[in-house]
């Protein structure tokens, strides 16, 4: 297990030490200002301090509109990280059993946007499993595997974007569907 370094490394001089300080406030800021849960802080400051992203890459709580042949609804994202102006990955936070939830953000990556979104990562803040989407398949498990965004630029350069076949795309929405009747409410910050 790895220590946590609140600065995201261990600083070279004292200059460096101020500014790495700055980067500290301005995310707890930018944290304090949006309305999360407490899962969703405290892995939007892993991907900030250790990870490398900044706020430009990341997405917090956006809502999209599923269309199925007899109904509409909406569901939320709860991060995703968009790299070269495309979304690279989405993380589900859960409070528990986060298995459960691979299948659901499957769904969700094939059929929200034009293109079938490649990663997928379920986490419970502790604990998190990255899957392929187009595959199902579990990549990795683990916060600390989650791409960089270093490696996430490489990977976004080589992955083709395809959208999930239209004749399939109905039963993922309906797999969507059953999920988001189910999901238990948020606790949020205030």
């Amino acid at each position: 297990m790895s220590t946590y370094i609140p600065l995201g490394k261990i600083p070279e001089s004292p200059e460096e030490r101020q500014k790495l300080l700055g980067r500290v406030v301005e995310t707890e800021e930018y944290l304090n200002a949006l309305e999360l849960s407490h899962i969703q802080k405290k892995v939007i400051e892993f991907l900030i301090s250790r990870k490398g992203y900044t706020k430009k890459n990341i997405e917090v709580n956006k809502v999209y509109t599923v269309k199925l042949t007899d109904a509409s609804f909406d569901v939320k994202a709860d991060i995703q990280l968009r790299i070269d102006g495309k979304i690279l990955l989405f993380i589900k936070c859960v409070m528990s059993s986060i298995e459960s939830w691979e299948r659901n953000s499957i769904s969700f990556c094939r059929v929200v946007e034009s293109y079938q979104i490649p990663y997928a990562v379920v986490t419970d803040g502790e604990n998190a499993r990255m899957l392929n989407v187009i595959s199902g398949e579990l990549i990795s498990e683990g916060l600390d595997t989650i791409p960089a965004k270093e490696e996430a630029l490489k990977l976004i350069k080589d992955i083709i974007l395809t959208a999930h076949p239209e004749k399939k795309s109905e039963k993922e929405k309906r797999i969507l569907y059953a999920f988001n009747a189910i999901q238990c409410p948020s606790n949020t910050i205030s």
